[in-house]
This record gives C-alpha cells, structure tokens and sequence, in this order.
C-alpha cells in the first residue's frame, strides 16, 4: 500500500506513538479491578502486541469481497494463534470478565483517535473508510480476543465440571431461591436425571423431607453471607437411604452483593453407621446387645433423680448365676456365651419395657425397676426371674441347668446415690448367695455391717504377707502298722494384728473370693520345702510335707499365676512333698484343670485327694489322675463307733476300693484310742488327728518325731 495511503498514514502513527498511546490507555486500564495489581509489563505487553498487530492489518491491502467479508464478521482464520487470541485466553486466566476485556479494545480505539485528533499529523483528516478500515480491524481483533475468552473459558468450565464429577460429593451452585445453576454428575446420579437437566431442578428436590430445612440455610447463607452447615438424612433415586453433611458459601459480586450460592456435600452414611457401632460398643454389650455398666450407671443416675422428684420407690436388683462357671468350663467359653444370652433373654422378657436389664460383667446382671409403688411387685417379679432362670437351658444340644441368686436395694429406703445402691444390692446378692442359691435377699443395715466387716478382713489380709503375719503350722500324720509319725500336712495360720490366732476357715474362703489363695499357697510351699529337708535331716530318711492347693487355683482365672515358679520348687523337692486337692477338682475335668494336674505329675508330685467321700466320689477319675492317696473326710470318722455306725461301712468300702487301685488311705479327725484301733483294723494305712497332735510350729513338731510314739500311746 502507497505510503500516503490514509490506513497506512495511522499504522504508522500507531508505530510511531506507541509508548504515548499505551501510557493514555494504561491510565483507564489501572480502573479495571483485575488490572489494578498486575505488572505494567504483563498489562501493557499484549496491547502493544494488539496495536501491532492492528497496524499490521492496516498495511495490508484488501480486496472489496475481503473488506465485505471483515465488514460482516467474516474475516479467514489465521493458521496460527492471533496476539488477540492470546490476548483474550490471557485475560480470562488473569481473572478479566469479557465486559473488562471489550473495555480494553474500546480503550485502545479512543487513545489511537484522541492522540491523532491531538497531534493532527499533519493537519491530515481521515476519510470515512478509513475510519471504517481502522475500526474494522479494531473490531476484528476484539472479536478473536473475545472468542479465545470464551473458548478458554468453556475449557476451564470443562476442566472445573471434570474435576468436580470425579469426586462422589455433590457439588452445586444455586441462586437465592434455590434454583440449581451447576451441579455436578454425582448429584445428577443422586436425583436420577440426566446431567444435561439437573439445572432444570430445585436444590429442595435433593431431599423434599428436608426442603424447609434448605429453604432456612439458603436464606440464612444470603442474608447473613456466613457459612452454612448442616446434616440430613435423604432417600437416593435408587430407594438408598444416605446422610449428608454440607457447607453453603455465598459468592458475592463485585458490589458485596451475593450473586449465587455455591455448596458442596459429602456422603457420611458409612462414617455415622461407624460412629453408631463405637457409640453402640461405648454404652451396649457386644455379646447380649443389653446396657454394659457404663449405660446401666447413667440410667441409674437418671432413675435415682427421677425417684426423688416422683416420690415413687426404685429397686435395683443384682442377679448373679448360680453355677455358671461349671457349664463354662465343662462345655466351653461357647457354650457359656450361649447361655449368657439366653439368660439375658428370659430377663428381658420378665421386666416391663419401662425397666432396665444390664450386664455388668461376666454372668452378673442388673435390672432396674422404676416406679414401684408395692413391695409386693418386687417379690412376684423376682420370683418370676428366679423360675425363668432355674428352667433348662438347650445349649449346643445339651440340656443345661443353672439358677440364679437375687440381691435387691430400694431407694430411698437403702441409698439415695447409685453407688450406694449398686453397693448394697451385691452385698444382698452374696447373702442369697451363701443361704443355698436360688433365692432373693433384701439389703438390710446387718447385712451392710457384715460386708464392712468383710472388707475389713479383706484388706487385712491382703497385707498379712507383706507383713510376716502368717505361719505354717505342721500335724503330723502316723502310720498305723508301727504308730511312727511318717508325714506331715502343712497348715497355715494367721498371727491376727490384734494379737489373736486365726484358723483356716475363717479366712481362707475369703483368700479364694478375692484371688489371694495363690500367693497364700505359694508362699506355704516356699516355707514347707526346706522344713521337709530339714525334717528329713532330724530323722535321717526322707520326709514327706503334704500342702494344699485349692481348687479355686485349678479353676479360677482371678487368682495370680504362680504355678511355673511352684512347679519348679516341687520339681527340686521331689518325694519330700505331696499335694493334697479336694476330689472336686478331678469331677471339673476341664482342659486347664486336665493340664495343671498333668504337669504335677511330670513334675513327679504324689497326690492326695482331701476331704474323700463327701462329694460326688468317683474312683474312675482317681485312676485316671494316677491318684496316690485318698484321705477318709473326718465326718465319717467321728460317729463311726458312736450314734453312726454306718459310716464304717463307708470307711471300709473306701479302703477296700483304694487298696484295690493301689492307693494308700489316710483318715483324719481321729480323736480316740478307739477309732485309731477299728481303723487300722479296717486296714487304714495312716491317720491324723488330736489323738496323735494338733498342728504345731516347727520346732514343736521336731519335737513330737524325738518323744513318739510314747506321746500318744
């Protein structure tokens, strides 16, 4: 084109006056919010590539079906990227609306104009095709510009839908009254409508149950521009019951006003049914689905205070089975869950539904009974529970029989406090316990002073070790045939702080209630084994202790493990010492009790059964534990030649079924001359009993092996 062409006069003016043209439009561009904190090299680069690009148009000459052709919008594609391409994709990513972006062109028109007006080149005027060739190719770079915005924000609206749908929360954007703007395939999925119509919908369609619930946090979201959050529970398209938990944001404008509300909403379903099964586990046991201690403690609270503002009585009942543990260890920990859960059935079947059945722990339960207003009530409904209990039980195919014994505590009669009735409800419990099982027993003050009395000895007795207070006491045990004093049964005694000398019976119930036993009778051992070595020393042969073990370490888990330590003290002691074990520990045959005895006799130990025949005697179990001695239980001994002469009978029958087997026998509780003559007429082997000597220190029983037999001659 000619030089003094007038399109080609304002390309050159454009060259020439860029950085006076990009300083006049730099100032109306710093009012565009999005340009206000850009570089002015980012700013100003892509309009002076636009003007270049401009006046690059205006240089080339066109022919009037190309100048109609721009004239209409139509102008060819270039092979590549414009720099008002660029320019509009630039603007979009540096956050430009395409009102901002158009005001950029219109700007870069007005500087070009006012600058030329200003100058006047010349004095030349332009003509008007020149000012419709100028502004066509302003207009041509505006329209790329505005159509890489678009392309690139459709692209970028592409991008955020992608990501969006590739997450299973619901994402939305609605407007004030609710109407869905955007939302994503995962709540497409969830209303069951195609992508394409979610924005057909309303966001009270998500959950119509819960619609004025939306409708509240929109409105709250667009009055208050605060964060919304909430949960609700919906049915999904496909009939699934779901729970959401959403945030609702407000998206203001530029003026602050809120333009639209956008929210998302994740799926908490498997999350809240976690939070049921720990709450569940927390308060609820896992074996019979009633209220564990923790639950049963709250309601109690909230039953005590409801008591006190009814002026209605409460009663707690504490129910513990009666021979619970035998059918565990016979039939196994299954079998025993089984038969938990069918007792706290029966339970719950006997209360009203306004009552509380718990289990507290092992095969001990509690049932709060709320609003009584008669005593009478209570005894109908223990007895129910006590027949309901004492029925057979069918567990694993095997009829099971248990029974059960019933403490009961009124408030306010007995305690005004929850541990105070729970306290005095099991004190009850243990009365009906130790009356003969199967029955009920109301709390009174004697049975709260007999518990504290109990306690009192507990707790001496849990520091009587420590402090040296128990003794080992020997009674020596006498061969019939040659009247020598051939053995000894270890006994121990409890030197009382108070100055007194306890028996056995009065306290070593208590040591197997409260799991001492073992150490008890560990610490028996420690002390009988070196006194057999010395025993043995003073009469020149080997000389046989015999300790007890009760049964309760055979069979309870509460007591404290000793037995790899005393199993290696008799393991060294050999012969010198026998265990003597109550017959009732052969009849549990349990797998722990089978596995104790094995290792006494690996260990070498002789065995002796105490207290024989006034149990369930079975000499089956005697062969089968390899028995050594059988011990005749004193009662038959004491009226044998007296007001029983039966009991002979039962003596002879047991040393002739001994003997037979291969076992030796030994009677205790002989008191007479008498009884020591029918017995070793009866061909008893040993004997023990005031007749020969009461238990005794060790000293005195050295003493006794230097005078006998003359002693008790």
């Amino acid at each position: 084109m000619p030089a003094d062409v007038p399109q080609a006069r304002i390309a050159r003016f454009i060259r020439c006056n860029m950085p006076a043209i990009l300083q006049h439009w730099d100032a109306f561009a710093r009012s565009i919010p999005a340009a206000r904190h850009m570089l002015p090299e980012r700013l100003r680069d892509h309009a002076a590539g636009i003007l270049n690009a401009i006046a690059h148009d205006l240089d080339q000459p066109q022919s009037p079906s190309e100048q109609a052709d721009k004239a209409g919008g139509r102008a060819p594609p270039g092979a590549h990227d414009t720099q008002a391409e660029m320019h509009g994709a630039d603007r979009l990513g540096a956050g430009f609306t395409a009102n901002d972006t158009v005001a950029e062109f219109r700007a870069l028109r007005a500087s070009v104009m006012r600058l030329w007006a200003d100058r006047g080149d010349d004095g030349a005027e332009l003509a008007n095709e020149d000012l419709v060739r100028f502004n066509e190719a302003v207009d041509q770079a505006l329209s790329e510009s505005l159509q890489a915005y678009f392309v690139e924000k459709e692209h970028i609206t592409h991008r955020f839908d992608t990501l969006l749908s590739a997450t299973p929360d619901l994402h939305f954007i609605v407007n004030a009254k609710g109407d869905i703007l955007y939302g994503n395939e995962a709540l497409a999925r969830l209303l069951g409508k195609p992508a394409e119509s979610v924005c057909e919908q309303r966001l009270y369609d998500f959950c119509p149950v819960h619609a004025a619930q939306l409708r509240r946090d929109l409105r709250a979201v667009a009055e208050t521009r605060a964060v919304g959050r909430g949960e609700l529970r919906c049915i999904a398209a496909d009939g699934a019951a779901h729970t959401y938990r959403y945030v609702i944001m407000p998206v203001l404008a530029a003026d602050g006003s809120v333009d639209s509300l956008t929210g998302t909403a994740r799926n908490i379903s498997e999350l809240k049914a976690s939070e049921a099964k720990i709450l569940r586990n927390a308060y609820y046991d896992s074996l019979t689905s009633l209220p564990n201690r923790t639950l049963f403690r709250e309601r109690l609270e909230h039953d005590v205070r409801h008591a006190a503002r009814t002026e209605f009585a409460l009663a707690l009942l504490f129910i513990d089975l009666d021979g619970f543990k035998e059918v565990n260890d016979r039939l196994g920990h299954d079998a025993g869950d089984l038969l938990l859960q069918q007792c706290a059935r029966r339970l719950q079947d006997c209360v009203r539904a306004t009552d509380t059945v718990a289990r507290i722990g092992g095969d001990e339960f509690t049932v709060i009974l709320n609003e009584v207003n008669k005593i009478a009530f209570i005894e109908v409904l223990v007895c129910e529970i006590l027949a309901e209990l004492a029925r057979p039980f069918f567990i694993l195919g095997k009829q099971v029989t248990v029974s059960g014994s019933i403490g009961i505590s009124l408030c306010p009669q007995d305690g005004r406090q929850p541990d105070e009735l729970l306290r005095n409800a099991d004190q009850a419990m243990f009365v009906a316990k130790h009356a003969g099982r199967n029955r009920f027993a109301y709390f009174t003050p004697a049975i709260r002073d007999s518990a504290w009395a109990r306690l009192k000895v507990i707790d001496e007795l849990r520091q009587a070790l420590a402090r040296h207070e128990l003794l080992v006491y020997y009674q020596p045990i006498v061969e019939l045939a040659t009247e020598a004093i051939v053995k000894a049964e270890a006994l121990v005694r409890w030197r009382h702080p108070d100055g007194s000398l306890v028996l056995p019976e009065r306290f070593i119930g208590i040591a197997e209630e409260t799991g001492l036993i073992g150490e008890i009778d560990a610490w028996v051992l420690s002390q009988a084994v070196p006194c057999a070595v010395r025993l043995g020393e003073l009469t020149g042969i080997p000389f046989q202790i015999s300790v007890n073990k009760s049964p309760v370490e055979f069979m309870s888990r509460l007591v404290k493990n000793t037995w790899d330590e005393d199993l290696e003290l008799l393991g060294r002691a050999g012969p010198r010492i026998a265990v003597e074990i109550t017959e009732g520990v052969l009849l549990d045959d349990s797998p722990g009790v089978r596995d104790k005895l094995a290792r006494l006799h690996q260990a070498g130990v002789q065995l002796t059964i105490d207290d024989f025949g006034i149990g369930y005697s079975s000499m089956a179990y005697l062969n089968k534990f390899k028995v050594d001695f059988l011990k005749i239980d004193q009662s038959f001994v004491k009226d044998m030649l007296t007001t029983n002469p039966n009991n002979q009978i039962f003596a002879e029958t047991i040393i002739a079924m001994a003997h037979k087997l291969g076992l030796k026998v030994i009677a205790e509780g002989v008191e007479t001359s008498a009884q020591r003559d029918w017995l070793r007429q009866a061909g008893c082997d040993y004997a023990q009993g005031f007749l020969f000597s009461q238990a005794t220190s060790e000293e005195g029983f050295a003493q006794l092996l230097r005078e006998a037999p003359a002693h008790w001659a």
